[in-house]
């Protein structure tokens, strides 16, 4: 899953999601160990979901179409607070909409990582910050089944497993 937004030290996991101990992001990944992520799924009223593109400068996929919000829970946040730290700024004030959905296992399409995942239905004033914004894109199912079919190169890690596990409602 995504380094972005991560944070200076992050547990260590076994495979029951205890701490083990506590290291850099990098040395983690360095040594392919498991650890703690967190994805958000934000939506609009009309159930699309927010993508946004990543920056130019992202030390892993550079300018491609990501979810939300994506990262490290760090050593010291609650998986909860980790989500709300990586909301965007225009969705910051979501408070408590943002909800717990899933938990994905460390494997296939998580890397090492195990990933809580959250969603909420941005606000109509959040929703048009961000469809003003060109780093943001919302899309329903049959688009984002479009992007996956031709454009997969385009798109995060992340992204593909929302798509691969259908962690996302959005209508057709």
């Amino acid at each position: 899953m995504s380094t972005e937004s991560s944070p200076d030290r992050i547990y260590v996991v076994d495979a029951e999601n205890r701490p083990l101990a506590i290291m850099s992001p990098e040395e983690v990944h360095a040594q392919g160990l498991a650890h703690r992520g967190v994805l958000l799924l934000l939506t609009d009223r009309r159930g699309r979901l927010a993508l946004r593109r990543l920056p130019a400068d992202h030390p892993l996929h550079p300018g491609r179409w990501d979810v939300a919000g994506s990262g490290h829970i760090g050593a010291e946040e609650a998986a909860e607070e980790a989500a709300q730290n990586r909301l965007p700024a225009a969705a910051a004030d979501l408070g408590d909409s943002l909800r717990h959905v899933r938990t994905l296992n460390a494997g296939a399409g998580t890397g090492a990582e195990i990933v809580e995942v959250f969603e909420a239905e941005l606000p109509d004033k959040a929703v048009q910050a961000l469809a003003g914004d060109l780093s943001f894109l919302f899309v329903d199912r049959d688009e984002l089944d479009a992007l996956v079919s031709s454009f997969p190169e385009q798109l995060s890690p992340d992204l593909l497993t929302v798509w691969r596990t259908r962690l996302t409602n959005a209508p057709s």
